[in-house]
């Protein structure tokens, strides 16, 4: 059954032809000869959450009525287009808010057709420079191996997740000497079975068909994993040590004491995970150009350390490494916690934690074959910054703290684009290959990361032959990220009637003028590595194509809702202090009021941490492991 009623069908329909028409070298949308994306568009909406597809359903009738008192879907091709040009053109406000969603889901379908790809000339691939084998010796895991059985079964020690903090916990467990099962709510996908079509390969290892988002003023997408491996699977692989002055504030203002003591994990990790730093003479041209710009203004940089060892091309890191190369946790943490016993549990969604008074001795799952058990000695949450505390809410979990799923931080994160008159190509070097660090004073990190043409074309400004044009463009950009350490911004997880987690955040005004100090130092890098142009994701602030412009954006009295975002770094939601009235485990991830129960993901992190968390997950996971152990003998 469709998502969407035909009427609802027809105004995508409208707003696709409006915003990608026919003529020109590429193709248009939703036109005889064209590209179709409303069955696509369709299907992602089926897969998303229920208050995520009513708002969407919502949007498009309000789209339909904006043009009263003649429908939208009605108009002239010419008369919607010039109407969606003065809805992108708003500085802010729920219409803003409306054409940005829209454009970016017709602009995902559009591109991932294989004529755009064709007509841009894009190569979508993965290529290995060395002959690295970090995993050899241990054997691949089997989807075969991870069904789950009928009834219930026991072990030591049970995870819920199976991302980076669960494999941690689990691998330590397991070759203890432990018995260890790991549940993952995803299925299992490797290199042999990750669909080629972006969004087959987004229903499959994203979390609501990649539909997450953190509704807000602006509203800000979240991918999640959601397959054994979790968000490793989906991420860009960057590991990047905590900074130590973020590990002091931990042990001096919350009671960590092992915070500052974490160089061991640290290390064995970059060695277990072929960690890296990306080959400047390999990493391609749009590294170059960061580093170009970076060094034109005197600003610190260098190469990003990744867990893909001697990868020199990679554009395939958000749907699956097409070669595994990118050592995410089914194929490195996973693998090894197998080989010393663990047990994974592979489409097993947990909805209960079991306790005997308040001792947590298992949990309750639901599988395609009925309801299965695990009883345990102890329970490990590792179910992500969403998934925790939505479990831990969702049941009713004690908590005294009043904690439980607030203090989200995100690392709110804007692409900062710029073209440039010669080919930058930059699907064909790494994906994410080069950092700045000058502004970290500020909570400021900036990545070069080209975006693949999938994800990153609805970021390029203009709508109908304008927006077509710059899409023909995309060969000539490069891109620099611009992430922020959140600091006054707060967000929460909470839970719907329908079991959904509902995910809020508010950017703070303080926090959105850090991130636009940010574009506009991440435009003046392009301008002086030789961009031509550059596209500032500033509501009411249009492209650049000087430095002398620059004040355009320094200038600007920017609003948190005139800024275009994305967040890939959720953490807090369960932060871990040694004060139990301010923090929801202690610094042994026990939590402070149920024994047993422990958790060891991002949501336990305390405070933002200004760089990429995977490591530093990791890094604790292994640590609050190493105690279970000792404590469970």
């Amino acid at each position: 059954m469709p998502a969407l009623r035909p009427r609802e069908q027809g105004v995508l329909r409208a707003f696709a032809q409006a915003l990608l028409p026919p003529g020109g070298p590429l193709p248009g949308a939703e036109v005889e000869g064209g590209v179709a994306v409303i069955g696509v568009l369709d299907g992602v909406a089926g897969r998303a959450s229920p208050r995520t597809r009513l708002a969407l359903r919502l949007g498009l009738n309000a789209l339909e009525w904006s043009t009263f008192p003649r429908r939208f879907s009605k108009l002239p091709l010419e008369a919607r287009t010039t109407h969606l040009r003065k809805l992108g053109a708003r500085r802010s406000g729920l219409w803003r808010e409306l054409f940005s969603s829209l454009k970016s889901l017709v602009s995902l379908a559009y591109a991932n057709h294989a004529d755009v790809r064709r007509s841009v000339g894009v190569r979508v691939g993965c290529e290995s420079a060395g002959v690295d084998a970090p995993n050899s010796g241990v054997a691949a895991l089997c989807a075969e191996d991870m069904q789950v059985p009928t009834g219930s079964e026991s072990c030591d020690v049970v995870i819920v997740g199976s991302g980076a903090g669960g494999a941690a916990v689990a691998r330590v467990v397991a070759e203890a000497g432990l018995s260890v099962i790991v549940l993952e709510e995803g299925a299992y996908y490797d290199a042999a079975s990750y669909s080629t079509d972006t969004f087959d390969a987004t229903a499959t290892l994203y979390r609501d068909g990649g539909s997450t988002v953190c509704e807000g003023q602006p509203t800000i997408p979240l991918p999640i994993g959601r397959c054994v491996g979790g968000t490793t699977v989906i991420n860009s692989g960057t590991c990047l040590r905590t900074p130590p002055d973020v590990l002091a504030s931990w042990r001096d203002e919350l009671g960590i004491e092992w915070a500052t003591d974490l160089d061991r994990e640290f290390e064995q990790l970059e060695r277990d995970l072929n960690v890296k730093p990306v080959d400047p003479a390999r990493a391609g041209r749009n590294a170059e150009l960061c580093r170009a710009g970076a060094e034109a203004l005197g600003a610190s940089n260098g190469p990003i350390t990744r867990n893909a060892g001697d990868v020199v091309c990679c554009g395939t890191c958000p749907t699956g490494c097409a070669i595994d190369a990118k050592q995410a946790m089914h194929v490195s943490e996973l693998p090894r916690a197998v080989a010393a016993g663990a047990r994974i549990r592979a489409g097993a969604r947990v909805e209960r934690i079991l306790f005997d008074g308040h001792r947590a001795v298992g949990v309750r799952a639901a599988t395609d074959r009925g309801s299965y058990e695990v009883r345990s000695r102890a329970v490990v949450l590792a179910a992500g910054a969403v998934g925790t505390p939505q479990l831990l809410i969702s049941q009713g979990v004690s908590d005294l703290s009043g904690q439980i799923g607030r203090n989200l931080r995100i690392h709110p994160a804007c692409w900062v684009g710029g073209i440039f008159d010669e080919e930058v190509r930059g699907w064909d070097g790494v994906m994410q290959s080069w950092y700045v660090d000058e502004w970290r004073d500020r909570g400021l990190f900036m990545e070069a990361t080209f975006t693949p043409l999938m994800f990153g074309v609805h970021w390029m400004p203009g709508v109908g032959e304008d927006f077509k044009r710059r899409i023909e463009d995309y060969g000539n950009l490069a891109i620099v990220g611009v992430h922020l350490s959140d600091h006054g911004s707060r967000g929460r997880v909470a839970v719907g009637r329908s079991g959904h987690a509902q995910i809020s955040y508010r950017l703070d005004p303080a926090d959105a003028r850090e991130i636009q100090f940010g574009i506009a130092r991440a435009a003046e890098m392009q301008l002086a590595a030789g961009a031509t142009e550059v596209h500032p994701q500033i509501a009411g602030v249009g492209p650049i194509s000087s430095r002398r412009e620059l004040r355009a954006i320094e200038d600007a009295q920017v609003r948190p809702a005139q800024l275009r975002l994305d967040a890939f770094h959720p953490m807090g939601t369960a932060r871990m202090g040694a004060d139990r009235a301010t923090s929801v485990v202690a610094p042994s991830g026990e939590s402070h009021e149920l024994e047993g129960l422990y958790i060891a993901d991002a949501s336990i992190l305390p405070s933002s941490l200004g760089v990429n968390p995977m490591i530093t997950i990791m890094a604790c996971a292994r640590r609050i492991a190493a105690g279970l152990v000792e404590r469970l003998g």
